[in-house]
């Protein structure tokens, strides 16, 4: 009886290993085709994705498809941009994106930037046409409106990425919990009690 109970708490510990070995595996397989180097940019988006559900949707849409995007640090020349979404390249196999974030940012207003970003990138993952620099412009002139024409490049916004970067800020900062409902209080929106 001795040796069974043995094996048996041999076999539990052993089992608890795999699991707590595969849990953050498939985490990270999730979130493979979303890349960074920058190790504040790596704390911000976990951090982000553990309070948002906005974002973990998003990031859910990016690793269900065949975009891989990279999230880098860039100082903008205007005061008015604080990242963007660029194509870089495409083949068959995989399309690449490039989102550039103002690191400098306070962290409330990184979360917006980049909940707001992936959400261009979330727009070109559901958009299997976009496979070069102009069907990716065709989809934001058709999905988007124009912000900024000059110097050889058009920017264009959407009003979804605008709202979802808001939201996406508001999860973070409130930690609302999944399928909380909104409501309005005194012009703010807060989870309902």
């Amino acid at each position: 009886m001795h040796t069974r109970t043995a094996r048996t708490s041999v076999l539990a510990v052993c089992t608890l290993f795999i699991l707590a070995a595969i849990a953050p595996k498939s985490q990270a397989e999730s979130l493979e085709r979303l890349r960074t180097a920058s190790p504040r940019l790596r704390a911000v988006l976990a951090a982000a994705l553990e309070r948002s559900p906005t974002l973990q949707s998003l990031a859910q849409r990016i690793a269900a498809s065949n975009v891989i995007v990279y999230v880098t640090c860039e100082r903008f020349a205007s005061v008015r941009l604080n990242g963007q979404t660029m194509w870089a390249d495409g083949n068959s196999e995989a399309r690449y994106l490039r989102v550039q974030v103002d690191c400098f940012l306070t962290q409330s207003h990184l979360v917006a930037i980049l909940g707001h970003e992936l959400q261009h990138v979330a727009e070109v993952a559901d958009t299997q046409e976009v496979v070069d620099s102009d069907s990716f412009g065709r989809l934001f002139h058709r999905i988007g409106y124009r912000t900024c024409s000059g110097r050889g490049a058009e920017q264009f916004e959407t009003d979804r990425a605008i709202a979802t970067g808001e939201r996406v800020r508001q999860e973070v900062l409130y930690r609302w919990p999944i399928g909380a409902r909104v409501v309005a209080d005194d012009g703010r929106r807060v989870p309902a009690q």
